[in-house]
């Protein structure tokens, strides 16, 4: 029956003798020489001849130029694979790589019957039952394959683990293309039941300061495969999908697990999640993402010549994590009036007013505006945005002439197109660090080009959002336990800022929608701000 069929993905002889040849060639390595069985990845593709371009340095690795020199005898090995298509490599590969989270997790039967029901539907859908209950027994017997080669790399022993979504439903089918040729309910039913991607990255020569033994560090990005809006009107979905991460990232060997976009938000401030893996240390990136903020207000009230003291500031999310520890900072700096506003839900009004509280025990003189309405932004002269809205929310109408609005939110609340339609305010992006220059960076995987993960800033431009830049430092100072979980500290804020410091973390340049905010129009905002406080 076999002869007559063209089957989905690689073909089991070729499947079978890829991974044995790449086993014999790797036998004489020590295990150890890997993070994971995902630092196999690229070294298995320049293996099968398909020339991945990889990132980080040549001795990285993840490079086969590291090994190459170890396996030169065994050279006829490699004739076998020369003979294989291309695209028969490739299946090969992206095979191995997606089959090592289910079997890491122990669902093996649950990717078989996602793959064969979902994702080859369409070269199945004309085949009868037979023939399916014969797929999935070439699908277990590559798992059987697998199984022992996975096993000798799993070292367990990364320092973090980063777990974070998707932002958009175009960033997802930008990596998985397939998702576009299958009915709308077929990729519905892909993402509930599809599998973490992981991307190991290792950063190496950080600029300990004396004492600190530790400059490298190594860990696992996980990307849910889902985006923000469908894990936020799914609760099932997401009390599924997260969980499934955080114990890949603790298989893996992860000691601490860092919260990209709403992953934090979901699982009840980290709590929920730490309650349920009590072994690994939860980090939100709240505290590091909260002082970064403040510190581009300030200096960004340094380049338009803003006086807090005489001004009216606005923290649009008030009563998030986020947007409390904000609005306590900058109260710190004694603003004329602070504006706390929040979409209207059933506790929000509860946490403004001890949040309002707390305000006033800092200063009485403060002026502090609860609100539910955008349309008091128009007062703001400074505007901090940290909302868990799927959409964008804040209009240009909002907003006066000279405003400053920095957003920190994911996916962005505030449009592109309010930038281009008012040229008299500054929109910056909260929350973007600046990692020390002297690093060197590697991935096990190229990453697909996703504007709104942080990730691909590290590669491009070494720099970074809160949330994972908290996970980065909190790794080289060894932090295992819980930090910054549910409502951020503003101590915690302080802290992590001065650490962050000591190993050459720093604020990156004033920016918005991936561009430096043009000199012109800092320039045109200082001359409205000068008029306005004379």
């Amino acid at each position: 029956m076999s002869k007559n069929i063209h089957y989905p993905g690689s073909d089991i002889r070729n499947f079978r003798m890829s991974v044995e040849t790449v086993t014999r060639l790797l036998q004489e390595i020590n295990p150890n020489y890997f993070l994971s069985p995902y630092s196999l990845i690229p070294v298995i593709s320049q293996i099968m001849g398909l020339n991945t371009p990889l990132m980080g340095s040549g001795d990285s690795i993840y490079s086969i130029v590291s090994v190459i020199f170890k396996i030169q005898s065994q050279k006829k090995l490699f004739q076998k694979l020369f003979f294989l298509s291309l695209k028969e490599k490739r299946a090969i590969v992206d095979e191995i790589y997606e089959m090592i989270a289910p079997f890491l997790l122990d669902e093996e039967d649950d990717y078989i019957e996602l793959v064969t029901e979902v994702k080859y539907r369409k070269e199945l859908k004309n085949t009868n039952n037979k023939v399916k209950t014969f797929f999935r027994r070439i699908l277990k017997e590559k798992f059987a394959i697998i199984a022992p080669f996975v096993n000798r790399f799993l070292t367990r022993r990364g320092d973090f683990g980063y777990i974070v979504h998707y932002g958009y439903e175009e960033d997802l089918y930008r990596e998985f293309n397939f998702l576009h040729k299958l009915p709308s309910s077929y990729a519905a039913s892909w993402r509930k039941g599809s599998y973490p991607v992981v991307n190991e990255i290792i950063v190496k020569n950080f600029p300990a300061p004396r004492g600190m033994k530790k400059k490298h560090i190594k860990g696992w990005i996980i990307f849910i495969t889902n985006y923000t809006k469908e894990l936020l009107l799914d609760s099932r979905l997401r009390k599924r999908k997260i969980p499934q991460a955080v114990l890949l990232a603790q298989k893996l060997g992860a000691k601490l697990i860092g919260m990209g976009g709403l992953v934090a938000s979901f699982a009840q401030g980290g709590h929920e999640l730490s309650r349920m893996f009590p072994k690994v240390g939860f980090t939100t990136g709240h505290a590091y993402t909260i002082g970064n903020i403040i510190e581009i207000a300030k200096n960004i009230s340094n380049h338009i010549e803003l006086n807090i003291k005489k001004s009216t500031v606005a923290v649009v999310g008030a009563a998030g994590s986020i947007g409390s520890g904000c609005a306590k900072l900058l109260a710190e700096s004694h603003p004329k009036r602070i504006i706390l506003l929040d979409l209207s839900t059933f506790n929000a009004q509860t946490k403004l007013n001890e949040l309002t509280d707390y305000i006033k025990k800092i200063s009485g003189d403060i002026e502090v505006t609860v609100s539910f309405s955008f349309s008091d932004l128009k007062k703001a002269d400074l505007i901090i945005v940290a909302t868990n809205s799927p959409t964008s929310i804040i209009e240009a109408k909002y907003l006066k002439r000279g405003a400053v609005i920095i957003d920190d939110s994911f996916p962005k609340n505030i449009s592109e197109n309010v930038l281009k339609k008012r040229k008299d305010i500054i929109i910056l992006e909260g929350g973007i660090m600046k990692l020390p220059l002297s690093i060197d960076i590697s991935w096990a995987r190229n990453m697909p080009d996703l504007m709104d993960v942080p990730v691909t800033r590290v590669a491009s431009c070494k720099e970074t959002y809160g949330c994972l830049a908290e996970a980065l430092v909190l790794s080289l100072y060894q932090q295992r336990k819980n930090y910054g979980l549910g409502y951020a500290d503003v101590n915690l804020a302080k802290d992590i800022l001065t650490k962050a410091k000591r190993i050459g973390f720093s604020l990156a340049p004033l920016q918005c929608f991936d561009e430096a905010v043009e000199e012109e129009r800092i320039k045109r905002v200082r001359q409205i701000v000068k008029r306005r406080q004379k």
